[in-house]
């Protein structure tokens, strides 16, 4: 399904389906519960789709589906930025993805690194710069624009 909302719904209902099914007696084998679990799910699961399947679904609103041209730019920007930020020194890249990942000012990110906050600016100055060369851009605002909507995980 994909959605974390509609799993959590399940599994509750799964659980709730279970202990009714084990209250009034329906569980003729306890041994095999695991067994009526797993058939509990799969039966909740499959109506679940069914009841999806049947929704009806208007048409989707103009401009919002993006093409494929321009998904495959996204991609290929942020696998360039993944790739630069790879080839960073360690402290270098912590120093990056404190900033701009976690948004922390250089006088947080110098106190949970145990350094001062000049250096952290250095270090920050020098990734862009590192990764603005390495991406072909001379601008570090280029850069830093790329790294701020990546999800960095």
């Amino acid at each position: 399904m994909g959605d974390s909302h509609l799993a959590d719904e399940l599994v509750q209902d799964v659980l709730w389906g279970v202990i009714r099914a084990l209250r009034e007696g329906r569980v003729e084998q306890p041994e095999q519960l695991p067994s009526f679990v797993f058939g509990t799910a799969r039966n909740l699961l499959k109506d679940g789709i069914r009841t999806r399947a049947r929704e009806k679904l208007g048409p989707l609103p103009e401009g919002e589906i993006p093409s494929p041209a321009q998904e495959q730019r996204e991609f290929e920007r942020t696998h360039a930025a993944r790739q630069a930020i790879a080839r960073l020194e360690s402290h270098e890249r912590i120093v990056l993805m404190l900033s701009l990942a976690e948004g922390l000012n250089p006088e947080q990110i110098a106190a949970r690194l145990g350094i001062n906050a000049a250096a952290v600016r250095q270090r920050k100055a020098r990734a862009l710069r590192r990764i603005g060369e390495i991406l072909g851009t001379r601008s570090q605002s280029t850069a830093v624009d790329l790294l701020k909507g990546m999800d960095t995980r």
